[in-house]
């Protein structure tokens, strides 16, 4: 390795060629190396030796690097924090140290190095004798890492604003179609009525006929449009649910009581604990049971009955939501979570596709899980929440 002085050469081989013994023909072969840096460095740091490799990769001339301590082509944040002292107590403690890092050239500039260290020493863990320390300039290599990231990040950024396009076309879509039918039904029953105000033919039958039907498009609208803005508070709201102390038992009797209210009487048959105490936030998983059971009302068989079976265990609470209606179709029940997805065998029903879109997302920050699953006794589909208890839960 180039120390300022020309290698000894020793030997005459046959036909009068110079001959090099062992060590003077390695020190030759070190020293042309020029795309890593190898020297050796004494058991406290100090340069001993210089290749060409060092001086292209760090700047540094031997003669203005050897007899200087190595800490030189740290970075000043690392030699603030004693890293280089750090490597040298590594490598001697396993014989061999390796790490990517920033280094210094001699003008100040930084380059991104792979450095290994290796102690020359008797014995694992002894006194090393000296270093080797082999430098390779990784800058140009990172660079292109760095680009290939960021196109991949680019990419993925395209795809998501890609298909936030497509969720925003299929929004404009669906909710236009839902919307238009309630808004028609509105306008078309108001001016029935100023016609027949109109004409004079406004009796108390008429009037309440046509008052019924605006009530009704009207309650569709809002449904509609409470919906949407659920989308929009969802996002808004903190990952993390308030949890408080709720029995889901009562909760699900609750809510099916006031379905029974609205006309769907002894169809909500239900079979659970007394109590099920669990940790969770009630206002949003009592929208999920809505959801389930509005779902399964909706798809059902006129008449037929909706089953709600609630199971507890120490560490979990299942809900199952069971139909006797059309039941999940053969493409994957994923889909039915989705934002404005529906089962391609109910485009017929009314429905903006956004419930069960809003329950799983609910169950999921409550770290649970949501399934739809095709029933095994008959036709009718059975949906399955899970939901895990917490830590000093009731």
């Amino acid at each position: 390795m180039t120390t300022g002085a020309e290698p000894d050469r020793t030997g005459q081989g046959q036909g009068g060629d110079t001959a090099l013994s062992g060590d003077v023909a390695f020190r030759l072969l070190v020293d042309a190396v020029v795309d890593y840096a190898i020297f050796l460095l004494s058991p406290d740091g100090t340069v001993l030796t210089w290749n060409l490799g060092a001086q292209r990769i760090k700047g540094y001339e031997a003669d203005e690097i050897v007899g200087r301590h190595f800490s030189q082509f740290y970075t000043p944040e690392d030699r603030e924090a004693g890293r280089p002292q750090k490597v040298l107590e590594l490598a001697t403690s396993s014989g061999r140290y390796e790490d990517e890092g920033w280094r210094m050239r001699k003008d100040g500039s930084r380059f991104w190095a792979d450095v290994v260290i290796t102690a020359l020493q008797e014995a694992p863990g002894a006194p090393p004798h000296a270093f080797v320390k082999i430098t390779r300039d990784l800058t140009e290599r990172r660079a292109a890492e760095d680009q290939r990231r960021r196109l991949e990040a680019e990419q993925r950024a395209r795809a998501a604003a890609e298909g936030a396009l497509a969720v925003r076309d299929r929004f404009l879509s669906v909710a236009s179609h839902e919307l238009k039918t309630p808004v028609a039904s509105l306008q078309i029953s108001t001016e029935a009525l100023l016609r027949a105000r109109e004409h004079d033919d406004l009796d108390d039958a008429r009037l309440e006929r046509g008052l019924r039907r605006i009530a009704t498009a009207s309650e569709r609208l809002g449904e509609l449009v409470s919906e949407l803005l659920d989308v929009s508070r969802l996002s808004a709201e903190p990952r993390e649910p308030r949890r408080q102390p709720t029995d889901i038992a009562g909760l699900v009797r609750d809510v099916a009581a006031r379905f029974e209210e609205m006309g769907n009487v002894k169809r909500i048959r239900i079979s659970a604990p007394g109590s099920v105490p669990i940790e969770v936030d009630g206002s949003r998983l009592e929208q999920v049971i809505s959801n389930l059971l509005d779902n399964a009302l909706k798809y059902s068989e006129p008449d037929a009955p909706v089953e709600v079976e609630l199971a507890d265990s120490e560490d979990r609470v299942v809900i199952n939501v069971s139909d006797r209606g059309i039941g999940v179709d053969e493409e994957t029940p994923e889909r039915l979570f989705e934002a404005f997805g529906r089962g391609s065998n109910a485009e017929h029903l009314q429905g903006i596709g956004l419930g069960l879109y809003i329950s799983r997302q609910i169950v999921q920050r409550h770290g649970g899980q949501i399934e739809a699953s095709r029933r095994r006794d008959g036709p009718g589909s059975t949906f399955t929440v899970t939901l895990p208890r917490v830590e000093g839960g009731p």
